[in-house]
């Protein structure tokens, strides 16, 4: 593309506080990929862009860099941990840049709607004068206030953008910019750097889409503008089914969907034989691709003998979550000749949901009988077939 070598330095070392999240934002998932997977990737497909440097948190650094490395990106990834402050950050990043590199692109790791031909649009003006930043033109009308909110004046709206990144420079003046600052601290984004040493910066407008992830509603906004570009979120929702068989005999409690059903025999396993939960949990494995309980929770482990089916199940719920699923509904039908469990269905299908995270109203629990057909209808056991939904945020 040119003579020129440029190197991306993506900053995501912040805590992301505002975003309300156990997990900080680099790490949450929107439509099948993480917020740093999709901004890297886009930085891994730009013509301008010749190496990548992220930067990361101290705690995080191992995670990001198997996150990343499986990307399996064909330019050349460094790593290296970022400061007290932004541009701390960058100047960590900055540091880390390879000997021959030109230039040097700054981008918020949390702005991950960025498209290659964004980045290679500001690169490019850089290249011509050598600063250059993304930015957005304002669309309402904007007002100067004071301390009080009291509106002083209107303000030219077409003089007014909105500074964004990426914000790129030529090696030597962001290193010039950064030598001449005495306080990182008050740096809010580069431009401020390259500003204070009186070089010209160019605006390149990106429009609205070029928007950071910052709080929960713009993963909202994101997941809207992901979908205008194709990659839809239903293309994440997945399937699973699950079955189970366990014998009834004598001496053994009828637990059923996380209820104690008064019977003269109950069902015979390892746990307590909840038939119906462990169909519904091998439909939720199932769909996550996780294989089945019997790999999870071994008949062979003692830890699990005689222990709660609705207990696995939260279980399975949480390694779903850590994978970023989310469950939206369950059916499930019990095949059991005697006793009949209509009364209990209630009950059981509050079990379940609480067990999963989920509203009632995503669980559907049915009873049938095979009219005395079968090793059900001899009433040698009980059987129950499984279906849920999940998908991935």
């Amino acid at each position: 593309m040119s003579e020129y070598k440029t190197s991306a330095i993506i900053l995501a070392a912040g805590q992301g506080s505002r975003m309300n999240s156990d997990k900080t934002k680099q790490f949450i998932t929107i439509c099948g990929k993480t917020v740093l997977e999709r901004t890297v990737l886009a930085f891994g497909k730009s013509r301008a862009v010749n190496e990548i440097i992220v930067v990361t948190r101290k705690d995080e650094l191992d995670s990001v860099k198997d996150m990343i490395l499986n990307l399996k990106i064909k330019k050349d990834l460094r790593f290296t941990v970022g400061g007290n402050c932004r541009a701390e950050s960058a100047r960590n990043g900055f540091l880390a840049i390879s000997d021959g590199a030109d230039f040097v692109a700054i981008h918020d790791g949390a702005r991950c709607l960025i498209t290659p031909e964004m980045i290679d649009k500001v690169v490019e003006a850089a290249y011509k004068s050598s600063a250059s930043t993304a930015v957005c033109a304002v669309s309402d009308t904007v007002k100067s206030v004071d301390s009080n909110c009291k509106i002083l004046s209107t303000l030219p709206r077409e003089e007014i953008y909105l500074a964004q990144t990426p914000q790129v420079f030529s090696r030597d003046v962001y290193s010039a910019a950064l030598s001449s600052c005495e306080d990182l601290s008050v740096i809010t984004d580069d431009n401020m750097l390259v500003e204070a040493i009186g070089k010209d910066i160019y605006a390149v407008d990106l429009g609205p889409e070029n928007i950071k992830i910052t709080t929960p509603y713009d993963i909202t906004v994101a997941k809207a503008i992901l979908t205008k570009r194709g990659e839809d979120e239903a293309m994440n929702i997945r399937t699973g089914h699950g079955y189970d068989v366990h014998r009834l005999v004598e001496g053994r409690k009828l637990i059923i969907g996380g209820v104690e059903i008064p019977h003269e025999k109950g069902l015979l396993g390892h746990s307590d034989a909840d038939v119906l939960v462990h169909a519904i949990m091998d439909s939720l494995l199932g769909a996550a691709s996780l294989g089945d309980i019997g790999r999870h929770f071994p008949d062979t482990d003692e830890q699990y003998r005689g222990v709660s089916s609705i207990y696995l199940l939260t279980k399975v719920a949480s390694m779903l979550n850590s994978l970023g699923y989310k469950i939206s509904n369950v059916d499930a039908t019990l095949i059991l000749q005697r006793p009949k469990i209509a009364s209990y269905v209630p009950k059981m299908v509050s079990n379940i949901a609480f067990a999963l995270g989920i509203p009632e109203d995503r669980v559907n629990v049915k009873a049938t009988t095979e009219e005395k057909l079968g090793f059900t209808g001899r009433e040698e056991g009980a059987a129950a077939h499984s279906v849920a939904l999940i998908y991935h945020e």
